[in-house]
């Protein structure tokens, strides 16, 4: 039989502003969700990515 030890959804996600990213991240929060960001950058034309690993149902979130 299977069991799910560990899963996640992994995001690379771009946003027009820094600031249109923090309300992404701070809207997660709100909404309880469990995830962990492992990385932001600035990009051209001061646009901002960001890479978040999210739970995936209730699974246990896979550790680096």
């Amino acid at each position: 039989m299977k069991k799910v030890l560990s899963a996640a959804i992994v995001k690379v996600l771009e946003f027009d502003s820094p600031e249109e990213a923090r309300e992404y991240l701070d809207g997660m929060k709100a909404a309880g969700k469990n995830f962990r960001v492992a990385w932001e950058c600035d990009v051209a034309g001061n646009k901002r990515q960001i890479k978040v690993q999210e739970q995936y149902n209730k699974s246990p979130m896979i550790q680096d």
